[in-house]
């Protein structure tokens, strides 16, 4: 008998080279930043995933060391895990994806949008070095980005 796949525990993962980025976004118990535009990395990750995905940039994290991560667990007890499902989805178009035995590789399309928009929004704060407040930062190019897709 096949053991079954206990989601709760899937390592939802993230590169650690932006460990900086996160601290400079994030509001989290080790930041001591009152200007961060996220209360969590989670919800950080999520967004990084939104922009990667709107911007299809996708880069999968290739290995398992250097990585920090969340539980999918965690994901779920703020209802963020549908966010990693319906980028999975949009990527991959079919309902399988969402299937137990397939639910690694939902979670891998999430961490590589993630990891894209996490690379993109760390070229935005090098644009934008002068700006002290990042949430101006996120703003100024998500309006950008608005305004570029009406014309």
């Amino acid at each position: 008998m096949s053991e079954s796949l206990d989601w709760r525990k899937l390592a939802v993962r993230r590169d650690s080279c932006f460990d900086v980025l996160e601290k400079r976004f994030c509001s989290t118990k080790d930041s001591t930043n009152p200007d961060a535009a996220f209360s969590t990395i989670k919800e950080f990750m999520v967004f990084a995933a939104l922009v990667g995905f709107q911007l299809d940039e996708y880069q999968p994290i290739t290995s398992k060391s250097n990585t920090g991560s969340i539980l999918l667990e965690t994901y779920a007890s703020t209802k963020h895990d549908a966010y990693i499902y319906l980028i999975a989805l949009g990527r991959k178009a079919s309902l399988d994806i969402l299937k137990d035995e397939n639910l690694k590789e939902a979670i891998g399309v999430f961490e590589g949008y993630c990891n894209g928009g996490l690379r993109h929004i760390d070229n935005w704060v090098m644009n934008n070095i002068s700006e002290p407040l990042v949430k101006n930062i996120l703003f100024n190019e998500t309006l950008e980005f608005l305004i570029n897709q009406e014309t």
